[in-house]
């Protein structure tokens, strides 16, 4: 159209309005210009809105990246502890959906935080041993709390590595020589000045409260009650070490909420909303734990049992691995379920495994399902179960 136009110009000559045809033109590319400049404008202000609502949500970006990376240190504590990123997508993707809605969004933003860290949290604990539950927990509260800068690193280094002053006596026959070891440490920080001289000097009501049954439930003697959260949690294990599990336990709940803390195990069928064709449950195999009867259970519900020929059950051992490529190509294909037991028996087998579940993935019926189960190794160079895009 451009070229056209300084065509007609060039062959106008000097009378230009006199080519009505030329006029037209010329308007025409005009009010495009002036509109071309309009959207250009328009697209600068909505940019800049964009730009303005992402910062505003950028605090549950963070909070999600940053629960996903410990989840992925988890492996650190036990190899079986590995969580793929395509899970927790589907878990970040929940938590959102189910967040508190609300028209302030400073409200929002802290229900989709809230919402995010509870639902990852319930996640995760449910792939964990007993044992491991209260590191995790911990680990992501004093993580979460840096991030927002509520507390001091240094505070935190101090309380994880708690170093003791070696070769002290202590002058209080209520209090060991590691104790005061330990307080003797901590009175060198600048937050805990004096303290040794303190408990000293009001003995007795620093023994009534390291006497106490549940000092956690306490308040501190003097102006020490006044320190912030993670710096009682110092002078408690100085203190009374031997209470720091419940200590932490209440640190947890004052920070992120008392349903952290509740002891609650997640019903089956409510994980079994996480799956997928293409996101099987892989389930960690402990004393007294028989993950087919949760299976068995939520299948007859609704309408998959070994009677029905839509449910699969193998128990992989010498001779299964060819039963289990079948019934999982059947499955895929009619969208039925099917449960592998005992993987961590096919150690040869299961790279063959791997790539059998990356290709019935392919194309599967929406109601084909995998679910695995696998004991853990004893120690961490006997670890063969490989990473799978599981939902624990």
């Amino acid at each position: 159209m451009e070229d056209d136009l300084l065509t007609r110009l060039a062959a106008a000559g000097e009378d230009i309005l006199s080519d009505t045809a030329l006029v037209i033109n010329l308007e025409t590319t005009k009010k495009t210009a002036d509109e071309i400049e309009i959207k250009v404008e328009e697209a600068k202000v909505t940019s800049r809105k964009i730009d303005e609502a992402r910062e505003h949500y950028r605090a549950a970006a963070t909070r999600a990246s940053l629960l996903y990376f410990i989840l992925n240190d988890l492996h650190k504590i036990n190899p079986i502890y590995q969580f793929s990123l395509k899970a927790f997508s589907v878990v970040f993707q929940n938590a959102i959906a189910r967040a508190v809605k609300s028209e302030d969004l400073k409200q929002r933003v802290a229900n989709l935080l809230d919402s995010i860290s509870y639902m990852v949290f319930m996640y995760t604990s449910r792939g964990l041993f007993e044992c491991d539950k209260l590191i995790f927990m911990a680990q992501m509260t004093f993580q979460i709390l840096l991030t927002s800068r509520e507390i001091d690193p240094v505070e935190l280094d101090f309380l994880l590595r708690f170093p003791v002053t070696p070769n002290v006596t202590s002058p209080l026959d209520f209090l060991t020589n590691t104790n005061w070891g330990s307080i003797k440490s901590l009175s060198l920080m600048m937050e805990f000045r004096n303290l040794d001289r303190d408990i000293e000097a009001s003995a007795k009501r620093w023994r009534k409260f390291v006497d106490s049954e549940y000092p956690e439930k306490e308040k501190f003697p003097q102006e020490w009650k006044n320190k912030s959260a993670i710096q009682k949690l110092c002078m408690m294990r100085a203190l009374r070490p031997d209470r720091m599990i419940y200590a932490i336990k209440a640190f947890v709940e004052e920070k992120l909420g008392t349903k952290f803390i509740e002891s609650r195990s997640v019903e089956f069928s409510k994980s079994f909303e996480e799956t997928s064709p293409t996101t099987p449950m892989f389930f960690v195999l402990s004393p007294g734990v028989d993950p087919l009867k949760d299976v068995e259970k939520l299948g007859k519900k609704v309408g998959f049992t070994i009677d029905k020929r839509n449910f699969h059950n193998v128990s992989l051992g010498q001779g299964q691995e060819t039963v289990a490529e079948h019934a999982m190509e059947v499955a895929s294909c009619l969208g039925h379920w099917v449960i592998l037991q005992n993987i961590h028996l096919v150690q040869a087998w299961l790279p063959t495994l791997e790539k059998k579940m990356e290709q019935c993935e392919e194309g599967a019926h929406p109601k084909y399902r995998l679910f695995m189960s696998a004991e853990p190794a004893p120690s961490p160079e006997f670890h063969i179960i490989p990473q799978v895009h599981i939902c624990c």
